[in-house]
């Protein structure tokens, strides 16, 4: 009789040692789920901060840029002043349809999304880009080199929304600045981007680019590349280096 209640009793521990165990099993996979889900949401919010932030800051530098231009010509030329005043109202109707049409991206999930409805800019935008920094004032000389046909439409965006920053951050940080240098050089094995513009050395200091710089370097690490930001001789540069042979979604690019 004791050995049949000391084998009772066994079986009871490990069946409670197993149910221990599996609850502690179903914590931490509980646990894992909920740090996932946390990771989501903050990889979100800072997609909505970059899209946001680059959207907003630089029409808004522009818009502040046609509108100083425009008040120093107004009394002596009516008609300038008068073209800026407009170049000003065309802006913030960009900025307004951009800022919707992203909201209408991210509210949407990638099943719903249109990119016929909503197209994200690409390197073939970037001529109209060039424009509005030109009507600031800016010269602005673009140069491309090699064969972009093949980047992922993802990397094109990034590349757009450097160069856009890039434009931004001479607006902003580089009264001065009356030359803006943009150059795009695709090779086999890797893509090389830089912004340079002639506002001074001490123009822009990189306490002062904030979530400007921080998106900016977001975005190239996401294709293991490397953002450089600094002084030169006479203004300031914003540079990648992104490789080509890998990308995220593990495709050779070469």
């Amino acid at each position: 009789m004791s050995r049949r209640r000391d084998t009772g009793d066994m079986s009871w521990v490990r069946r409670a040692e197993n149910t221990r165990r599996r609850h502690a099993r179903e914590r931490l996979a509980e646990e894992h789920r909920e740090r996932l889900t946390q990771l989501a949401v903050t990889a979100e919010r800072n997609r909505i901060a970059r899209e946001m932030h680059d959207i907003v800051a630089h029409n808004i530098s522009v818009m502040v840029a046609l509108a100083d231009g425009a008040a120093l010509t107004l009394e002596r030329d009516a008609a300038r002043a008068r073209e800026a005043i407009d170049q000003v109202a065309a802006t913030g109707r960009v900025a307004l349809t951009d800022m919707r049409n992203t909201f209408a991206l991210l509210r949407s999930g990638p099943e719903e999304a249109n990119p016929h409805l909503h197209p994200e800019p690409n390197l073939a935008d970037l001529d109209t880009l060039l424009e509005t920094a030109r009507s600031t004032g800016l010269k602005v000389t673009y140069r491309i080199s090699g064969s972009t046909e093949r980047l992922s439409t993802g990397l094109q965006l990034a590349v757009f929304r450097l160069v856009q920053e890039g434009i931004t951050n001479t607006l902003k940080h580089a009264p001065r600045a009356s030359r803006l240098q943009i150059s795009i050089r695709c090779g086999q094995a890797d893509l090389r981007v830089m912004v340079d513009d002639d506002g001074g050395v001490t123009a822009v200091l990189a306490s002062e680019l904030g979530h400007g710089l921080i998106g900016m370097r977001e975005r190239i690490t996401l294709y293991n590349g490397r953002l450089f930001a600094g002084p030169t001789n006479g203004g300031w540069r914003v540079s990648a280096w992104i490789p080509l042979h890998e990308q995220p979604d593990g495709r050779e690019r070469a």
